[in-house]
């Protein structure tokens, strides 16, 4: 471990928790992937008495966000599944957590699964692409 306390990402996890009580299941063979960035955009909010002659903003909303993630494609097998009856539910609500290597309490929120595509190359491994978007971040 480095003197600042980083370490490597490899360990993270990412789960889809789904239904009432969610059923989790943990998604496998993860590439690289960050937290949803849901950095609210800034509202100009100037007027013509805004002081010193200059521009005022306030945050806006945070807003909905694509979580986009690659991960290893086996067709048919039970995560394809899921993911691609999240994909063909077209809105069903759903629960990400996010769970960094070595945190003791990961980040959730809900979304829908918005995209998921399996890629087939020649030479390579298959890979599946996998877009939710996330809106409100589920604080315990």
């Amino acid at each position: 471990m480095a003197s600042t306390g980083v370490k490597l990402g490899h360990g993270s996890k990412v789960r889809i928790g789904r239904g009432a009580t969610p059923t989790w299941t943990q998604l496998s063979g993860l590439k690289d992937f960050s937290h949803p960035d849901q950095s609210p955009p800034d509202e100009d909010v100037t007027g013509h008495d805004s002081p010193g002659n200059t521009e005022e903003n306030i945050p806006g909303l945070f807003p909905a966000a694509d979580f986009t993630l690659t991960k290893d494609y086996v067709p048919e097998d039970a995560e394809d599944v899921l993911l691609t009856d999240l994909y063909r539910a077209r809105g069903e609500l759903i629960l990400v957590e996010i769970t960094p290597k070595g945190a003791a309490t990961p980040r959730i929120w809900q979304g829908y699964v918005k995209k998921w595509v399996g890629s087939m190359p020649v030479k390579g491994p298959m890979q599946g692409e996998l877009t939710i978007r996330v809106m409100a971040e589920v604080v315990a």
